[in-house]
C-alpha cells in the first residue's frame, strides 16, 4: 500500500462460495490434480475475510472459473492503472500499458516496457506461446513431449518451424487452459464479478483494532497510526466524497 498508494484494493480468492466444477477440468481431467488435498492452510480464511472487511477491502470470488480469471476481468474491464500483487507468473499474460505485475517475495516489477529484460521474451505473446509449448508442471499441464528450451527458441525464431498435428493439438489445448479471458464467453461469470465489485465496504478502524488485539498482531499495533493513515483515512475520504456527490 505504501509502495503503490492505490485508490482501491481488491482481494481475490480461489474459493467458490457456491461450488461449480472448474471448466478447465473438462479440457484436461488431470488439471491441478497434483495439488495437496490438505485444507488446514485454509482454516483461517473466514477470519482473514472479516479482517479485510474491517479494513474496507472487498473480497471477490469466482464461480465456474478461478481467481486468475477474476483478476483478468478486473484488469481488462476496469479503467485506470492496475497493479497485480502475486508471485504467480501466469499473470504475465495480463501485462499491458496500464497493468503491471509485482512479485512481493522477489521484489520484482514486470512491466510492458521492461518485459524482455525481466522475462527473456520480447513480448507477452511470445511468452504465452512458450508457455503453451512447454506446459506448466505446477498446474499438472503437460507440454509437447521433448520440447525443451532449444526447441522453444527455434519455434519462436524460425518461421519455418511447423508443429505436427499431435503437437498442434497439445499446443491448442494448453492455450485454451491457460487463457484468462474465458469470462468473456460466460456472461453469468462476468456478471457475478461485476456484482461483487459493486458492493461497497465501509472500513471500521475500531473493529480492525479489536481483531489485532484478539489475534495479538503486535507488529501492526505498534504501528497502528501508519495502518490508520494507509487504509482508514482513504476510506473516510471516499465516504465523504460519496456523501458530497
Amino acid at each position: 500500500m505504501k509502495q503503490f498508494v492505490p485508490d482501491n484494493t481488491i482481494f481475490v480468492w480461489d474459493e467458490k462460495p457456491v461450488y461449480k466444477k472448474n471448466i478447465r477440468k473438462d479440457m484436461l481431467e488431470s488439471y491441478k490434480g497434483n495439488r495437496s488435498k490438505d485444507i488446514s492452510p485454509h482454516q483461517n480464511n473466514e477470519t482473514i475475510k472479516s479482517i479485510l472487511k474491517s479494513m474496507g477491502i472487498n473480497s471477490i470470488f469466482p464461480s465456474q472459473l478461478e481467481a486468475d480469471d477474476v483478476v483478468a476481468y478486473i484488469c481488462r474491464e476496469i479503467e485506470g492503472s492496475k497493479v497485480i500483487i502475486s508471485v504467480d507468473r501466469d499473470f504475465l499474460q495480463l501485462i499491458s500499458e496500464d497493468c503491471m505485475l509485482y512479485d512481493p517475495i522477489r521484489k520484482k516489477h514486470f512491466e510492458l516496457r521492461t518485459f524482455e529484460e525481466e522475462t527473456g521474451y520480447k513480448d507477452v505473446d511470445q511468452w504465452y506461446t512458450a508457455k503453451c509449448l512447454t506446459g506448466d508442471k505446477s498446474d499438472n499441464v503437460p507440454g509437447i513431449p521433448r520440447f525443451g528450451e532449444a526447441s522453444v527458441k527455434k519455434y519462436l525464431n524460425d518461421p519455418g518451424f511447423i508443429l505436427d498435428e499431435s503437437q498442434q493439438k497439445i499446443f491448442q489445448r494448453n492455450a485454451d487452459i491457460f487463457c484468462l479471458d474465458k469470462y468473456q464467453s460466460i456472461p453469468e461469470e462476468a456478471s457475478y464479478y461485476k456484482e461483487q465489485l459493486e458492493v461497497k465496504i465501509d472500513a471500521n478502524y475500531k473493529k480492525f483494532l479489536d481483531y489485532c488485539n484478539e489475534y495479538s498482531f503486535k507488529r501492526i499495533l505498534d504501528k497502528k497510526e501508519d495502518w490508520h493513515n494507509l487504509f482508514f483515512m482513504k476510506s473516510l475520504y471516499n465516504k465523504l466524497n460519496d456523501i458530497a456527490s
